[in-house]
């Protein structure tokens, strides 16, 4: 009886999970929102975002901390960070990033294999940016890999643009360094 009991009680979880469609996960990052839905060629699918809260007022968005990785020895790929804030308005929502020069850029975080155990990296959605928080883009987090960039080399900058839902397009310089600038000293 307890055998017929627990298969029936199976049947019936497994017809209900079936009948619903997957909701995307959404992790908070400090600011800034995984959405790990529906992935296409490393952009979030446009039906699965949520609208963003519209004050009247037009997005400011400042950008410090900005740097690039000088190329590893023999590759076309580099990573590129930064820290992005609103100055002005309640939300905004980063949607792509370009680099003078590059092939492609795409918005990358970790996440851990969990057959494997390891970290992997794996392109990301568009990231909200709400009032009082930030994206932080930074080393063994969020971060943009720079494809197909001839080689850059330390104290070299690049220019680039962070692409956001409502700001436009925000100009951004890359300082080309081995390690993170001192965000006691960056001003930009």
């Amino acid at each position: 009886m307890l055998r017929v009991y627990l298969v029936s009680a199976s049947a019936c979880l497994l017809a209900a999970c079936g009948a619903q469609e997957e909701a995307p996960a959404v992790m908070d990052h400090g600011g800034g929102h995984d959405m790990s839905g529906d992935m296409t060629n490393g952009a979030m699918a446009s039906d699965a975002l949520a609208p963003l809260p519209d004050d009247g007022v037009a997005p400011v968005i400042a950008v410090s901390g900005s740097w690039m990785r000088p190329h590893p020895q023999g590759r076309d790929v580099t990573a590129a960070y930064f820290t992005a804030r609103l100055s002005d308005g309640t939300a905004d929502r980063l949607l792509s990033a370009r680099i003078d020069g590059a092939e492609r850029v795409e918005l990358h975080g970790h996440t851990m294999d969990p057959e494997t155990g390891m970290m992997q990296m794996r392109p990301i959605g568009p990231q909200d940016l709400l009032a009082g928080g930030s994206l932080d883009f930074a080393p063994g987090g969020h971060h943009l890999m720079v494809f197909g960039l001839a080689p850059v080399f330390e104290g070299a900058s690049v220019d680039g643009v962070l692409v956001f839902e409502r700001a436009g397009e925000v100009p951004v310089q890359f300082a080309v360094r081995s390690t993170a600038p001192d965000p006691a000293t960056d001003t930009e």
